[in-house]
């Protein structure tokens, strides 16, 4: 999925179709320290971001690595810091990179167990291109879509309604909402989230028009950012993935505003938590 990967003394440099999306250096013969908590006692070594994620860390020389594990900080081996920040470049450009022939090879392997389903949805009730769209959009969420027998099902039984790809996204979401949910839940099986303003939720959804292909909030710049900026002052700018519960008509949207200046924010519907699933309100955003 990068179609360019340049190593040299110190740097390396991820390209996607011939455009430069990520560079960083490794200093050789060091290792990275992470931190694992708010106010680590300080090391010596050159203060950075680890690559993936964004949390602050220090490139440490072999000498230095025993004295950051005893200050709490993880120590990470560069090779394994290059793998984590590859993978995460995939996942975050999976949805750039799903062409119309990867499309077509996911259904080919589901007509292999379940021909009817796949001949019953494409093309009789929607395109190829449709179907595209729809994987693209969960991909950009970080959804899996392994399970393409779901949804296609899913797809399947919201064909009769309506041909938008955000609305069939959303259907899809809450038909697979145990799949969507899991990466967020903590040890206990709990989703910890901060609550959307019921006020804030409404304002979003009266700005949505639909149109029979697509959806398209109509909002000025000026009170995006002031939304933004309240979701900021709430959450801050977090290290790890934190999520943002709010109604299904809203969902998409809050996603769409967020996700360039808060990467680690998602956001998920009431309706798409499953039931059993307790919720832990973080707090409100308004």
């Amino acid at each position: 999925m990068t179609d360019n990967l340049s190593l040299r003394a110190r740097e390396y440099v991820i390209s996607l179709k011939g455009v430069e999306i990520s560079r960083y250096e490794m200093p050789q013969g060091c290792e990275l320290a992470i931190q694992t908590g708010k106010t680590p006692l300080a090391i010596q070594g050159t203060t950075t971001r680890e690559p993936a994620f964004g949390i602050p860390a220090v490139w440490v020389s072999a000498d230095g690595i025993d004295k950051a594990r005893s200050a709490g900080y993880t120590v990470v081996d560069a090779i394994s810091v290059l793998g984590t920040h590859l993978g995460e470049i995939v996942r975050s450009h999976a949805h750039e990179l799903f062409s119309r022939q990867d499309a077509k090879k996911l259904l080919d392997r589901v007509a292999e167990e379940n021909p009817k389903l796949v001949e019953d949805v494409v093309p009789k009730l929607l395109s190829l291109a449709v179907v595209q769209k729809v994987l693209q959009n969960l991909l950009r969420e970080r959804v899996s879509i392994r399970d393409a027998g779901s949804i296609l099902e899913a797809l399947g039984e919201a064909a009769g309604v309506t041909k938008n790809t955000v609305l069939l996204t959303e259907y899809v979401r809450q038909t697979i909402r145990r799949m969507v949910v899991k990466p967020y839940l903590n040890a206990a099986g709990d989703l910890p989230a901060y609550f959307l303003d019921a006020n804030l939720e409404r304002m979003i959804e009266a700005a949505v028009e639909h149109t029979e292909n697509m959806s398209h909030l109509n909002l000025a710049p000026q009170r995006i950012r002031e939304i933004l900026d309240s979701i900021k002052r709430i959450v801050g700018t977090p290290d790890t993935v934190i999520v943002a519960l709010t109604s299904s008509g809203s969902r998409y949207f809050l996603r769409q505003m967020a996700e360039n200046s808060i990467r680690n924010l998602f956001v998920v519907a009431h309706s798409e938590v499953p039931a059993g699933v307790k919720v832990i309100s973080l707090g409100t955003i308004q």
